[in-house]
């Protein structure tokens, strides 16, 4: 196997690679970790990007450099390393008996033929406390456990005392989500694998293929037609992006349009005279991804980025319908849950999420 370098000092990552037998040398990264984002699951992914690409520089070809970030977030907000007790006190005690979210996302690059490969990732485990009161918070912080951790807890210390249940990957919250990265590790770089990739707006010359993806991603009754994409196209272009592939190819595609409404209404879809470019809510009709190009970050990046394009707009929210099964996924970027939606758009059953900024 080639050599694996860490791109961190955290004893706890060294420990969870260790425990599942992978050999590994540690570089840390000494990078800035300002971030240009606020979307945890952006915010994860692109700083481990951050400190790998860092490290790699300093490593010859055909050494994977993994680089990983953890983060604590409560309803979208992050919450970094208390500064003080005080401010220890505040996390805690808004964290208690209630859910919270911990993201860790996660960086594998390798130099091979002059190229460099490159997978990124993260993952979201929910945490839930049971109600914790003052004096338990304030014998707690005097600890000094909670001064140089995210969320000013740590699950694999004292704390695990008011931990009522987690769902997804214990490890995970510990600061890295082992099983993922063993299991990614087995394909990185292999033959078939997706070496690169950007997101750009799309060209009307890339409806076609759009097209032919929308048409392998859904069902005959859901997909849109060539002739809906041209004119979503002319009404909402900067409501349009596609992701594409160091070789060219387009892999996936996010698409909408504005309203002056946050009801996404299955006229949208078809009725392009009904577009408001100027409307304060951004919708989504569609987020798709080739299936040979699927599980490796496209589609979530494709959406973060439309969030971030709503955002810099100056847009209240983007809303959007999504089948059950997708809710989760649309959750984990920040999206909440608001009722089942009137839509009757292919004969299935819709679920209404909006992001509010």
């Amino acid at each position: 196997m080639r050599e694996l370098v860490l791109a961190s000092a955290s004893p706890r990552r060294q420990q969870l690679l260790e425990q599942i037998g992978i050999s590994y040398r540690v570089r840390p990264s000494r990078v800035d970790e300002t971030v240009t984002s606020s979307i945890p699951s952006h915010v994860v992914e692109e700083l481990s990007a951050r400190k790998c690409a860092d490290v790699l520089e300093k490593e010859p070809e055909e050494t994977i450099v993994l680089g990983a970030d953890t983060v604590v977030a409560y309803e979208g907000q992050i919450l970094g390393k208390p500064k003080d007790k005080e401010k220890a006190f505040r996390m805690l005690q808004m964290l208690q008996g209630r859910t919270h979210q911990v993201f860790t996302g996660v960086t594998l690059m390798e130099k091979k033929a002059g190229k460099t490969l490159r997978e990124t990732f993260h993952v979201c485990t929910d945490v839930t406390f049971y109600p914790v009161n003052d004096q338990e918070i304030e014998e707690y912080i005097a600890t000094g456990e909670p001064m140089d951790k995210a969320g000013a807890y740590g699950i694999q210390g004292r704390f695990a005392a008011y931990v009522r249940e987690i769902h997804g990957d214990y490890n995970n919250v510990v600061g890295l989500p082992a099983a993922e990265v063993y299991h990614r590790l087995k394909t990185f770089g292999k033959d078939g694998a997706l070496t690169g990739w950007r997101i750009r707006p799309a060209r009307e010359e890339d409806l076609k293929a759009i097209a032919e993806i929308e048409a392998r991603c859904f069902p005959e009754a859901e997909a849109a037609g060539y002739e809906d994409f041209r004119q979503r196209y002319r009404t909402c272009r900067d409501s349009f992006f596609v992701a594409e592939t160091e070789d060219g190819k387009l892999a996936g595609f996010c698409n909408g349009c504005c309203a002056d409404t946050d009801h996404l209404a299955d006229e949208l879809y078809h009725d392009a005279s009904l577009h408001r470019p100027d409307g304060p809510y951004q919708m989504i009709f569609g987020l798709d991804v080739s299936p040979e190009y699927q599980k490796q970050g496209i589609g979530e990046a494709l959406m973060r980025h439309m969030v971030e394009s709503a955002r810099e707009r100056g847009k209240k929210a983007v809303v959007l319908t999504c089948k059950e099964h997708m809710i989760p996924f649309y959750q984990k970027i920040g999206y909440r849950y608001i009722e089942v939606s009137d839509s009757v758009h292919g004969g299935a059953v819709w679920h209404k999420m909006m992001y509010v900024f």
